[in-house]
């Protein structure tokens, strides 16, 4: 992914049963009209810091294929 790109956490919620964050990330690339909207899980404690949970849900919806872009 190149560094250029905006990137906004589009819906977050804290799934208390599962111990989890969900999360849709939205990629916004030059030239292309609409954001790239990737959903991730993270399993992480309510208590993670933000910037440490930014990086993790940018870092998974990365993971997930969009790494080339």
């Amino acid at each position: 992914m190149h560094h250029g790109n905006a990137t906004h956490i589009a819906r977050l919620i804290y799934n208390a049963a599962q111990r989890r964050f969900e999360a849709i990330v939205e990629f916004f690339i030059p030239g292309v009209a609409q954001p790239l909207r990737v959903p991730v899980r993270i399993e992480a404690s309510e208590n993670i810091p933000h910037r440490q949970l930014t990086r993790a849900l940018t870092r998974e919806a990365q993971r997930r294929g969009i790494g080339g872009l």
